[in-house]
């Protein structure tokens, strides 16, 4: 078991780790399309070590707390020098820059890929057709159901997933069955009439858990279908949250830092793979939270290459920097909001 003090170490790795993959993101796209690289950082605060390679000055901060990328920009000296209006990321044509600004959320969004690749190819695990646990008082016990015994059929009908059970069984309530299952080397019939509760059958049994493992492509596919699927249900989540409308299916709530780090916990202490998992969609989550148009995130300054491009000119720096100023307090009142948001779903939810 991790301790408190190894949780709170993992935490902060972890979201460095996140912060670290989105800037490098923007680092490793601004190089290959020559836009000026000022500065790669891993961690903040003071740098303990630092080199200079070309233009680049390259280091390691204090706090691993992901790090940060200095490139091409509105720059102190600019302002200073009266300069009017300057564009984001200098002059550099326009599809440079957006593909700059993209690159970090898109990293952000490639990293589950990934890592939940990892977890195809570690092992995912699934209900087999194998009985577990037959419970007293119910139809299976009755009929002479035993642990080990495995379905193979229900009526003519062949069964190779539990899926199939449980879809038969809970459509058949009050309704007789038979039931074909392979006991050792023998095949044994069993005939049960299927209990009724909540309106659904109910049979009275608990399946055994087996552990089902990908190769590379396969696990490669998975990993890309499932991101997917998550970064649109988050953004169905995201336009709810903005309609006022509540999303179906969903009764979890947005986390904040207090929030994360307690899912990092409880990540970590659950295994490699919900910990995988966890990273995973906190990373698809920090990739679209960067794409909200609210400067200073990423997509505040795809906002103001969007005025530039149908203004045909940028904004004027005065103007960039009110803006930006605005944008920090929006950003900081939210994330204030949902850290007592987080506070006080411990205390009312136990921790």
């Amino acid at each position: 078991m991790i301790g408190i003090f190894g949780r709170v170490v993992l935490t902060i790795l972890a979201i460095g780790f996140l912060i670290f993959i989105h800037e490098f993101g923007h680092f490793i796209v601004a190089k290959i399309l020559k836009i000026e690289v000022y500065e790669f950082i891993l961690g903040y605060g003071p740098k303990l070590v630092s080199f200079k390679v070309r233009d680049t000055v390259y280091g390691i901060a204090a706090f691993p707390l992901g790090g940060y990328v200095k490139l091409e920009d509105i720059k102190p000296e600019d302002i200073l020098s009266k300069e009017e209006r300057l564009p984001v990321l200098g002059n550099q044509p326009w599809w440079k820059r957006v593909c700059t600004l993209m690159s970090g959320p898109l990293m952000n969004f490639l990293l589950p890929v990934f890592l939940i690749a990892i977890i195809f190819m570690i092992g995912v695990p699934f209900p087999t057709t194998v009985i577990e646990e037959v419970i007293p008082g119910y139809p299976a016990a009755e009929v002479g159901f035993k642990a080990e015994d495995r379905i193979i059929f229900i009526g003519k009908e062949k069964i190779e997933t539990w899926d199939e059970v449980t879809k038969i069984v809970k459509e058949s309530p009050n309704k007789t069955q038979e039931f074909t299952v392979l006991r050792g080397d023998s095949e044994v019939v069993l005939i049960a009439k299927i209990a009724e509760e909540d309106g659904v059958g109910f049979l009275g049994v608990a399946t055994k858990m087996g552990t089902k493992k990908s190769g590379v492509f396969s696990a490669l596919y998975q990993g890309l279908k499932t991101t997917i699927e998550i970064i649109w249900i988050t953004l169905k989540l995201l336009f709810s949250l903005i309609t006022g409308r509540a999303l179906e299916g969903f009764t979890g709530r947005i986390l904040g830092p207090v929030g994360l780090a307690k899912e990092i916990s409880v990540g970590a202490q659950e295994g490699v793979i919900a910990f995988l998992g966890i990273l995973a969609q906190m990373s698809i989550g920090l990739g679209i939270a960067n794409l909200i148009p609210i400067p200073p995130l990423d997509g505040g300054k795809l906002a103001f290459m969007g005025y530039e491009i149908v203004a045909k000119r940028p904004l004027k720096v005065k103007t960039m920097i009110t803006i930006q100023a605005i944008g920090v307090v929006l950003l900081i009142s939210l994330i204030v909001v949902v850290t007592f948001s987080d506070i006080f779903g411990l205390f009312v939810g136990g921790g």
